[in-house]
C-alpha cells in the first residue's frame, strides 16, 4: 500500500470536478444518518425548569419580611434617645456635685424604679404602638426622671451657696 503521494496528484482533473451525484449522495448519507436522541435534552430542560421553579418558591416562602417601622415608632425611638442622653448627662453632673453616698443611693434606687415601669410600659407599646396614652406615659416617665435629677441637682446647688454664704459670714 505505499504509494508516492505525487502520484496521487498527477491526474489533477479527476480532482477539480465533482461527479454530478456528489449533491444528492451527500444528502443521502446525511439521511441515513440516525438522529440524535433529543429527548435528554427535554429532560435537561424539565429539570432545569423544576429547579427553579423550587429554588423560587423556596425564596419566597423562607423570605424575612422587612419590617418597615411606622414613622411614630422611629420618632419616639427618636425623643427616647434625646431624653435618655440628656438624663445620663443630668445623673452625671448630679454624681459630681453631690457629696453624701446616701443621697446618690436613694436617687438611684428612686430611677431604677422609673426606669423598671418605663420597662413595662415600654412592653405595651411594643404592642400596640398606635395607642396614644402609652406613648404619653413613655414619655412622662422620661421627663419625671429628667425633671427629678434636675430638682435635686438644683437642690444641692443651694444648699452649697448657702453653705458658701455661712461659711462667709463665719
Amino acid at each position: 500500500m505505499k504509494q508516492d503521494i505525487r502520484d496521487l496528484f498527477t491526474n489533477e482533473e479527476d480532482l477539480k470536478t465533482l461527479p454530478d451525484d456528489h449533491r444528492a449522495e451527500f444528502l443521502e448519507k446525511l439521511k441515513s444518518q440516525p438522529k440524535k436522541n433529543s429527548n435528554y435534552i427535554i429532560w435537561i430542560r424539565v429539570a432545569a425548569t423544576v429547579i427553579i421553579a423550587l429554588a423560587i418558591g423556596y425564596s419566597q416562602f423562607y423570605k424575612q419580611p422587612n419590617e418597615v417601622e411606622p414613622p411614630v415608632i422611629s420618632q419616639i425611638k427618636a425623643v427616647e434617645d434625646q431624653y435618655l442622653k440628656d438624663i445620663e448627662k443630668e445623673w452625671q453632673s448630679f454624681v459630681a456635685v453631690a457629696n453624701d453616698e446616701a443621697l446618690v443611693a436613694r436617687f438611684k434606687k428612686r430611677l431604677n424604679e422609673l426606669d423598671a415601669d418605663y420597662q413595662e410600659i415600654a412592653a405595651q407599646f411594643q404592642n400596640d404602638a398606635n395607642n396614644i396614652e402609652i406613648i404619653e406615659a413613655l414619655v412622662d416617665n422620661l421627663q419625671t426622671r429628667l425633671q427629678i435629677l434636675q430638682d435635686i441637682q438644683e437642690h444641692i446647688n443651694i444648699l452649697n451657696q448657702k453653705k458658701e454664704q455661712n461659711e462667709i459670714t463665719i
